[in-house]
């Protein structure tokens, strides 16, 4: 008697709770959501001075700091072949040995006074150097960032240690697995002797004096190439006025013409691999050659990424991670660049024993998106994945200053981001289907394995020749 009790209860419960949850299938929609607050874009104030420096100003009062960042225009690219790196040192030593007035070690005690960082670098495309800083010391600092961006001594013991210091990156280099792959894709799609995949070596290093960082500093920082962008709080009419007595001195030059050689590339198809006996899985890079960011296409090119690989939902990860259970994480887009084409690349790390069938499954999605057109809801959701990220697109007023320096850096257009929210509105599921079939080519599909060769076998055979990389370091 008592076990029928105990049944009916639990039946009973069964029911109340099958009931309960009918009711609340969508519990979200009884909660009451706070109005989203509004973005009011801010303005935004820009004047040049005499000698060709530009500002961008724009007033935030929410918290009591000044940011201020110089966008330079220079960079790695201009670097000769036997002193690659040469860029990156340049940054290095300008902060860490300071100017003739601010040696390093004064610099370096007055900013942690002041509870503010100076910071310079310089990338492949660009270089930059910048202030964070309360407002009420932002007129005392202002004349020690002007003096460490014009006038740094590099000092002979900063420039060795920080040449010391690329020597130890060098060293290691071969341990990280992925930034093996990275780093050897570049050269299998862009070639070994392309700009755009040189490599840190001993010898560049060796070949790189002081007087290369002169040299380099004095053509790179000139008005002529300098863009300067300040956002905080402060008052409109005081801040440009200390921004003409503070730049106004400096001589301007003649702009640097940032050459970007094009990019020689077939399409041909190509199997490599490294040999990392450490591991026991492969990671994986297939790929080819991707395009550039004023191609008419590119909305319609974004959608077919976030379809391909745009987060759990995608494609790539519902296929190859979650149905067939081959990795962890997968990912694939094709890239478009500013300044020299990007590379369509899919990414996988699995086991060793699933690198052939982990390859196979992801050239058959890239080749699905070609076969078959996309569904409407697969549309809708990459759209509204894409409409519904754009709060993020101006996390904070600097933001909007950031991204109007960047486009008139690149000669983009003002409304760049507007113009691209439209074009995605407007893809149409043939428009994913075109573009997939004319911009991605999984018949010619160039695939770099760093695995383990004993763990892997002959898997690889399948897809062609294997060429072996040796990533022994030169000495």
């Amino acid at each position: 008697m008592q076990l029928k009790n105990i049944l009916s209860l639990l039946c009973l419960l069964a029911l109340l709770s099958s009931g309960m949850l009918s009711a609340q299938q969508k519990p979200w929609e009884e909660f009451d959501y706070p109005p989203i607050n509004s973005f009011d874009m801010p303005a935004l104030e820009i004047f040049e001075l005499g000698n060709g420096i530009r500002f961008y100003l724009v007033q935030d009062s929410e918290l009591p700091l000044i940011n201020l960042t110089a966008l330079i225009r220079s960079g790695g690219v201009i670097v000769p072949d036997d002193k690659v790196g040469l860029h990156s040192i340049v940054g290095t030593v300008m902060r860490s040995g300071g100017s003739l007035q601010y040696p390093g070690d004064v610099l370096n005690e007055l900013l942690e006074d002041q509870a503010a960082i100076i910071e310079a670098g310089f990338g492949f495309t660009s270089g930059t150097a910048s202030m964070n800083v309360l407002s009420d010391d932002f007129a005392e600092l202002l004349p020690v960032f002007v003096d460490v961006l014009t006038q740094p001594v590099f000092p002979e013991d900063r420039l060795q240690l920080a040449l010391t210091q690329q020597r130890s990156s060098i060293a290691r280099r071969n341990d990280d697995q992925a930034g093996v792959a990275g780093r050897e894709f570049q050269r299998v799609i862009y070639g070994q002797g392309s700009p755009y995949s040189r490599r840190v070596e001993y010898a560049t290093l060796n070949n790189i004096s002081r007087q290369d960082l002169i040299d380099f500093h004095r053509q790179a920082v000139v008005g002529e190439n300098l863009m300067i962008g300040v956002s905080g709080d402060f008052e409109l009419d005081v801040m440009k006025d200390m921004l003409r007595e503070a730049f106004a001195d400096i001589p301007a030059g003649q702009q640097t013409d940032l050459q970007f050689p094009p990019v020689d590339y077939d399409f041909e198809s190509g199997v490599y691999f490294v040999d990392k006996s450490d591991v026991n899985q492969s990671y994986v890079l297939l790929g080819h050659i991707g395009g550039m960011r004023d191609n008419p296409d590119y909305a319609a090119l974004q959608v077919m990424n976030r379809v391909l690989s745009g987060g759990f939902s995608s494609r790539l990860m519902q296929v190859v991670r979650s149905e067939l259970g081959l990795a962890y994480s997968v990912s694939g887009s094709y890239g478009s660049g500013v300044y020299f084409p990007g590379t369509f690349t899919a990414a996988v790390m699995t086991q060793s024993s699933t690198t052939a069938q982990a390859i196979e499954a992801i050239i058959g999605q890239i080749e699905r998106l070609q076969d078959e057109p996309i569904s409407t809801e697969e549309l809708a959701q990459t759209k509204d994945q894409f409409l519904n990220t754009l709060v993020f697109q101006y996390p904070s007023v600097s933001s909007v200053l950031q991204e109007r320096m960047s486009n008139d850096y690149a000669g983009l257009p003002v409304d760049t981001f507007e113009r691209l929210v439209d074009d995605i509105r407007q893809v149409t599921i043939e428009d994913v289907q075109d573009v997939a079939r004319r911009y991605l080519r999984p018949d010619a599909v160039r695939i770099l394995v760093v695995g383990n060769g004993s763990e892997l076998g002959d898997q690889l055979d399948s897809f062609g020749h294997v060429q072996s990389i040796d990533i022994t370091i030169p000495q």
